[in-house]
């Protein structure tokens, strides 16, 4: 096997305060891999606790490091990073801060990759620290939500053969970097969620594969940098209005039709009587729809550019219907998984 060089960004935002040693983790665990030919490149988001001193301090020159003044966010972060790895990388691996490797993960996945041409984007099983579930990338509903593959431990030790799934994770993601800069690296205007669904529908409008690994494995601090344990607005909103955009961006004719018809009335009523509760919801929700309006033109041009020309049959097949847009995920990912089975 040819060692092609792969390059390791770790974006980062506050990891010292927010992760202590699960920051130094994940590096280690980037720098400490079998894989003959990698370089780690820590972009550090604005940071205001002196992450990157204190990565420079602790790592040397073993990490490469790198400044930006303000925190672009996920998307416009690692855009951004990429314009500081080696020139010769023929693999970008996209790290978490709160992510931590299993020694051979770059191995198995650059293997993997040189054995299938038509594979753009992988990643490996994602497991929980303690061990209690494992995610395999995910599908997409047919009102445009995100699917992640759960699996139970149970469940995941059954799943050793490689997973065709629409988007896999950002949060350990292995993408030729050819590929990645062709169709414009992740969607800059996202800021964060969503992003990778975005990124692999234009993967796979041009006939490319997202597939999850679970051969091998990584750690995830779910929330790790975000947080988990109160109402994040920023995170609802992103998530909400982004995945909006992927519906008009990609969807088929008829799951979009559906969505607008159906699901949008459906789930701004929900929202509107959660909004009883929480003043701030309606605001971000109007504030939401504003943006959608003022950017519906540029929208439907990214549409025709991909779904008029693409493959659809390539997404078409990796979204699950689903009879109502309050149908709960648990009924989905079952049907994601009696799929897998059936085919095997």
């Amino acid at each position: 096997m040819i060692n092609h060089k792969v390059s390791v960004i770790i974006l980062n935002y506050n990891g010292r305060t927010k992760l202590r040693d699960l920051l130094d983790k994940a590096i280690e665990s980037a720098l400490n891999q079998s894989y003959p030919n990698i370089e780690v490149v820590f972009a550090d988001n604005g940071s205001t606790d002196n992450s990157a001193d204190y990565v420079r301090e602790r790592f040397g020159g073993a990490v490469k490091v790198v400044r930006f003044g303000r925190n672009y966010g996920f998307c416009m972060g690692n855009n951004l990073s990429v314009k500081y790895i080696d020139k010769d990388s023929r693999y970008i691996l996209f790290q978490n801060p709160d992510a931590i490797l299993s020694r051979d993960y770059v191995s198995v996945l650059v293997d993997f990759m040189g054995r299938n041409k038509n594979v753009a984007a992988v990643q490996g099983l994602q497991v929980a620290l303690d061990g209690s579930y494992a995610y395999c990338g995910g599908f997409v509903d047919s009102f445009g939500r995100g699917v992640e593959l759960t699996l139970t431990p149970s469940m995941a030790r059954l799943l050793s053969e490689p997973v065709d799934v629409y988007w896999v994770s950002g949060s350990a993601m292995l993408i030729r970097r050819r590929l990645f800069e062709l169709v414009g690296g992740f969607p800059s205007e996202f800021f964060l969620y969503h992003d990778e669904i975005d990124l692999c529908s234009r993967l796979r409008y041009l006939g490319f594969r997202c597939v999850c690994v679970p051969r091998v494995a990584y750690y995830h601090v779910r929330g790790g940098i975000v947080g988990s344990n109160v109402i994040n607005w920023v995170s609802w909103y992103f998530t909400y209005r982004n995945r909006l955009l992927t519906t008009i961006r990609y969807m088929p004719i008829n799951y979009l039709i559906r969505s607008i018809m159906l699901g949008l009335p459906v789930e701004f009523a929900v929202n509107a009587l959660k909004s009883f509760r929480d003043r701030v919801r309606i605001v971000l929700q109007l504030r939401m729809f504003s943006y959608i309006m003022r950017s519906l033109s540029k929208e439907l041009r990214i549409r025709m550019s991909y779904v008029g020309e693409g493959n659809l049959s390539n997404v078409a097949k990796y979204i699950v219907s689903i009879p109502s847009p309050l149908t709960k995920e648990e009924y989905t990912q079952g049907m994601i998984i009696r799929d897998i089975i059936r085919a095997r």
